[in-house]
């Protein structure tokens, strides 16, 4: 039950809270105390508490009564640390309850308990030092992806730009991964998008005849394939002094996990299924590389039941698109090309050197790279996706 708050008190955006108690009474009375401070939603059961956080990420704060049929009050907290690590857990309990609200702060990592009765002034600041504290957690959190995933982005930018041969196949993997991401909606989804853009850096290590086999998905030679196979521990290697991204090169190292042995826990984490991913894009975008139809490359990584999970596999199979964009590729000239637009097709130039891979999306860098071209002129036309230009 979601308790509105009335007409003309909300002149701004309030904190969401969570209260759970299996007594509507005590639920009703919580709303009438806070709702001009929070907007609070209210259920009777834990199980309504779990459901709801595992669907919504705006709960600021979830408060919850210690003792309720089925599921207590630190099993909820336990439980809704794994859904929602960023919203913060207060325990509400009885002097009777202590020792076992103790345990709970501990096996919960509960931000505070308060013996009931408690009153309403020492209610509201608890909760407003536990929203300055999930506002202080998510900033820190949002601030972190920003500035990771821009660092990154502006890494493999400049590589593609210098190598566009060894990070062709990234910028395609990178692709179909934040298709899955975008189909499947993960936790911490940064980190999975982060370990795409990374996972092909130890690629410039391989000789050249190596990368350009990969690029258009060629046969291996055994010791090319032993190679390849390296590249994941290499790429984690190379990222293995820079600080906080322990999880992304995780993620990196777990696509060399068969499915069969992947345990995904519940929920599932992101490291886990980010691994997965990785396995199901890169195992993809070799295939389609060597001219095999999206349709039938799935079909082919279907039939290895041990290797590729179906659920990923089936992202793509109820879309072959993709997400990609409907229509025909359009012919443009390098002049007219502009931010955002994504190259369908491997552009050369006159020595018949890639200069711009499929796949890659048009960045500033590479506008200003052929603004200063000097070298042998870019076959024309190149072919865009049609609709980054309407």
């Amino acid at each position: 039950m979601t308790l509105s708050i009335p007409a003309g008190t909300a002149i701004k955006t309030l904190p969401k809270i969570l209260c759970v108690d299996d007594e509507q009474a005590v639920v009703d009375a919580l709303a009438r105390q806070l709702h001009a401070l929070f907007e609070v939603t209210g259920v009777t059961s834990g199980a309504a508490a779990l459901g709801l956080l595992e669907t919504s990420a705006e709960f600021a704060v979830l408060v919850c009564d210690m003792r309720m049929p089925e599921m207590d009050g630190a099993e909820v907290l336990t439980h809704a640390r794994s859904l929602r690590p960023d919203t913060t857990r207060i325990l509400l309990t009885g002097q009777a309850d202590l020792s076992a609200a103790i345990a709970a702060v501990n096996r919960g990592n509960i931000f505070r308990f308060l013996t009931k009765p408690c009153s309403g002034a020492e209610l509201r600041a608890a909760l407003n030092d536990a929203v300055a504290l999930h506002r202080a957690v998510t900033a820190e959190r949002e601030l972190l992806e920003q500035t990771l995933r821009g660092s990154v982005a502006a890494l493999t930018d400049a590589l593609a730009l210098a190598n566009p041969v060894a990070f062709a196949r990234a910028t395609r993997i990178q692709a179909l991964v934040r298709h899955l991401i975008e189909a499947l909606q993960p936790q911490d989804a940064w980190q999975i998008e982060v370990a795409a853009m990374l996972a092909q850096l130890g690629t410039v290590v391989l000789a050249p005849e190596t990368v350009d086999k990969l690029h258009r998905g060629l046969p291996l030679e055994d010791d090319e394939r032993a190679q390849v196979d390296e590249l994941p521990r290499l790429s984690d290697r190379l990222l293995s002094s820079i600080p906080r991204l322990e999880a992304v090169r995780q993620i990196i190292r777990n696509q060399q996990v068969p499915y069969a042995r992947c345990r995904y826990g519940e929920p599932r984490s992101s490291i886990a299924l980010g691994g997965q991913m990785l396995r199901v894009a890169t195992a993809l975008e070799h295939l389609e590389a060597g001219g095999v139809a999206r349709r039938n490359a799935l079909g082919a990584l279907a039939r290895d039941v041990d290797d590729y999970d179906p659920e990923l596999l089936a992202c793509f199979i109820e879309d072959p698109g993709g997400g990609g964009v409907p229509g025909q590729p359009r012919p443009v000239v390098a002049a007219d090309l502009q931010v955002g637009w994504r190259i369908e097709e491997d552009v050369y130039d006159g020595s018949g050197r890639l200069i711009i891979s499929r796949g890659y999306v048009v960045t500033e860098s590479l506008l200003e790279r052929l603004a200063n071209w000097r070298g042998p002129a870019l076959a024309e036309p190149i072919f865009v996706t049609p609709d980054a230009i309407d």
